[in-house]
């Protein structure tokens, strides 16, 4: 059988995915439909006790085993604290600079499972008010979301469900090109998890089983804990991937 890539299909999975918010620690929605797909594809899978995915491709050879790996954690933030003017101090979530994110949309993501959207500014936004407005340092100190609701108090914003601890992701702005580029917020590792997941509905269905095992992990997070997958558990030894 051989592979026909749909590329529309898979810039299509890739813009699904990439609008899944999903900052590191809180991956529970985008693991939900990847655990969906395999299911609707009859592919067998495992979740680990620490959330990641591990779907099995069986091979006519078992003593040989392809394992293929994606992680669908992507940067973003947490409420640090909840300003008496009743905008949001930030905690980064990822090891980037906070003008990486000015003027970015953002949304908050309440215990409730709702959302209230913002944008992340600099607190001194205003040119002809702060003379320091090009020099300030983009830092916690000095950016802040502003909600996009009537709420100037901290009360106010208490009573829309916003605590501190909330994690707060960024829009991914997603756009696939007439000349064939994706741009996108997000595309590590979405991306690699979007050709992951076109590759097991490939085999999913195939008429004939592979030559060898195919293992396809979706992890939590780039920074990977030990995970002894069920191809390797005859043998010795725990692999990290």
């Amino acid at each position: 059988m051989t592979y026909q890539w749909n590329q529309n299909e898979t810039i299509d999975l890739l813009k699904e995915l990439v609008e899944i918010p999903s900052p590191s620690g809180y991956t529970m929605n985008v693991m939900s439909k990847i655990r969906t797909a395999l299911t609707q594809w009859n592919v067998e899978y495992e979740t680990t006790h620490k959330g990641a995915v591990i779907a099995t491709i069986p091979g006519k050879n078992q003593q040989q085993h392809r394992l293929l790996t994606a992680h669908v954690d992507t940067l973003g933030a947490m409420v640090k604290e909840i300003k008496s003017s009743g905008r949001l101090k930030l905690s980064l979530v990822g090891g980037f600079k906070f003008n990486a994110i000015e003027g970015e949309n953002c949304l908050v993501h309440k215990a409730d499972g709702s959302t209230v959207s913002g944008t992340i500014l600099l607190h001194q936004t205003t040119v002809h008010v702060y003379k320091d407005a090009g020099t300030a340092e983009r830092s916690a100190d000095n950016m802040e979301v502003r909600l996009d609701e009537k709420a100037f108090s901290k009360e106010q914003v208490k009573n829309l469900g916003i605590e501190v601890g909330d994690f707060v992701s960024f829009q991914p702005r997603f756009e696939a090109t007439a000349s064939g580029y994706i741009k996108s917020r997000h595309l590590d590792d979405k991306a690699s998890t979007a050709l992951l997941l076109q590759l097991v509905k490939h085999f999913s269905e195939r008429e004939s089983s592979c030559p060898i095992q195919h293992i396809f992990i979706f992890q939590t997070m780039k920074k990977s804990v030990t995970v002894e997958t069920p191809a390797f558990r005859k043998k010795p030894g725990i692999y990290r991937c």
